[in-house]
Parts: C-alpha cells; sequence; structure tokens
C-alpha cells in the first residue's frame, strides 16, 4: 500500500530524534560539544534521513549505509577526535539511535501502525510536531535513566597522577577527574587542565632556556596562552601553558594527552587535590 512521505516532517523528525541521541552519546562519552555543533550533527542526520527515498537496498548494504551515515553524523558534532574516541562515539550513535527508535516504534505501532514507513535503516513516523517532540523528550528520558542506573559516562576512580614536561624538567602532581570540565583552548582547541598556580612557583627562577632557533626564553614567556573562562562564581581569565608532553595516569594506566595547562589561585581547587583533570583525555 503505497504511502505518502513528506519531506519537512521526515528531515524535522530526523533531526529533533538524532540530537537527542547525540546529546546522549555526550553525556554518555563526557565528551566536550558545544551547541552548535550538536545542532550541525542533528542537521546532517536530517539529511541522511533522505536515503528512505531510495529503492528498497539489501539488508547488507542498508547495514553499511547506516554505519556511514553515524560517522557522517558524529564527525559532524564532534570532530576533531582521535580514532578510538570517534569509533566509540559512532558505535554509540549507533546503538543509541537503535534504542530510541526500539522505545518509539514499541509505543507508535500499538497507537497509529499506519504511519509507521521503515525502508533502509531509516525510519519515518507521521506525527504532529507536538507529538514527535514529546516522544523524542519521553525516548531521551528513559535512555539518561538507564545510563544514571548504570552509572554510565562516569569515571569509577576520580584520582589520577599528571606528569608533565616543560623545559627540561618532570613535575609531577595530582589531579581529580572531571566530566564536567569543558575549558579549551581558544585557538588550537586543545582542552585544558587547571593546575594550582603554587606547582610552578619553583620555576619561578629557572635560567634562560633556549630554543632550536637559539632564542632565549623563561618558562613563562613559551607559549603562554591567556584563557577566558565561565563558571558559577563568575568570569575571569587563566594564564595556560602548553608543556612539552603529558602522561596521565588512572587505575595504574597510562596514557599520553595533549592539553593546555592553566594557572589559578590555589584556592580555586578544592578537595585536596592540585588540578582538575578534562576527563576526555583518559578516554
Amino acid at each position: 500500500m503505497p504511502r505518502t512521505i513528506y519531506l519537512d516532517i521526515l528531515f524535522c523528525m530526523n533531526f529533533i530524534i538524532d540530537y537527542m541521541i547525540l546529546l546522549s552519546v555526550k553525556k554518555f562519552l563526557s565528551l566536550s560539544c558545544r551547541l552548535r555543533r550538536l545542532l550541525l550533527g542533528a542537521a546532517a542526520g536530517g539529511i541522511c534521513s533522505f536515503v528512505i527515498l531510495l529503492p528498497p537496498l539489501p539488508s547488507g548494504l542498508s547495514l553499511i549505509l547506516s554505519l556511514a551515515c553515524a560517522c557522517f553524523v558524529v564527525g559532524a558534532a564532534f570532530a576533531p577526535l582521535s580514532k578510538i574516541m570517534f569509533f566509540k562515539a559512532a558505535a554509540g550513535f549507533f546503538l543509541v539511535s537503535f534504542g530510541f527508535c526500539g522505545i518509539m516504534m514499541a509505543a507508535l505501532s500499538l497507537l497509529s501502525p499506519g504511519s509507521l514507513v521503515i525502508r533502509n535503516g531509516i525510519v519515518y513516523i507521521g506525527l504532529s510536531p507536538i507529538m514527535l517532540v514529546v516522544s523524542s523528550l519521553f525516548c531521551y528520558v528513559i535512555m539518561r535513566v538507564i545510563m544514571r542506573i548504570t552509572g554510565s559516562g562516569r569515571p569509577k576512580d576520580i584520582g589520577c597522577t599528571v606528569r608533565i614536561r616543560l623545559c627540561g624538567r618532570s613535575i609531577a602532581f595530582s589531579g581529580r577527574l572531571d566530566t564536567g570540565s569543558s575549558l579549551k583552548e581558544p585557538f588550537s582547541g586543545l582542552p585544558v587542565i587547571v593546575a594550582k598556580r603554587s606547582l610552578f612557583s619553583s620555576l619561578s627562577e629557572m635560567t634562560e632556556q633556549t630554543d632550536k632557533a637559539g632564542n632565549g626564553y623563561t618558562w613563562q614567556e613559551k607559549g603562554m596562552r591567556v584563557i577566558p573562562y565561565s563558571s558559577v562564581g563568575g568570569e575571569g581569565m587563566l594564564y595556560a601553558f602548553h608543556p612539552e608532553g603529558i602522561i596521565i595516569i588512572n587505575s595504574g594506566v597510562k596514557r599520553k594527552a595533549d592539553a593546555y595547562i592553566a594557572l589559578c589561585e590555589d584556592s580555586r581547587i578544592s578537595g585536596g587535590e592540585d588540578s582538575v583533570v578534562p576527563f576526555e583525555l583518559i578516554t
């Protein structure tokens, strides 16, 4: 029996659903992403939904096409990512989308089975905009409850040790992993570890170093950046530098990381640790 598919409803439906899925993946993997990137990823998902207009494809080809669409949407929302994290994000998007579609299809097939169209891995549901938003929010709440119950996306051990190389010296200090830390260096987009200023007081009297070009510099002058921040306590600026190397040790596992080190007053970091480390650096 032929059914009419409205492209505007198709795009809007998948835009809303994909936004909810990307939001779930972001929370699940503790990814740092701005709202406009999530909207861009959702728009990419809306465009990918047009494959439903193609003739029915073999199941194997349909699966490959669905995986390619998942990679495209994840890339639009979260890139750049490491290869491992990109794989996790794409797999997470693919699996969470199954959960969303399963919940919606189970509920809506009982209410209005005639409005469902499934082709090439894409689901079309002829719903009013209000029902679409409500049903998508319902699915998102269920997924969030599942993640909260299982504790997904939260590190079991939030303590870590940070080792950095700076001007030929090695400095180690304690850190606290924070899934809510989203501070970025604005030019490179690299995450930022916020550390106590006193950790580097011994370097203030270092003799002048020399780089490969023969130019003299002190560590304060080498690559220092000003990073704006906004928190519950207000807004301000932090001075940060890019060390020669970073190793983060968590639960006995060592991981190399690429990040900036921002200096703040000691009183701003509570809990006994010396720094606040973005959770994304160990994923």
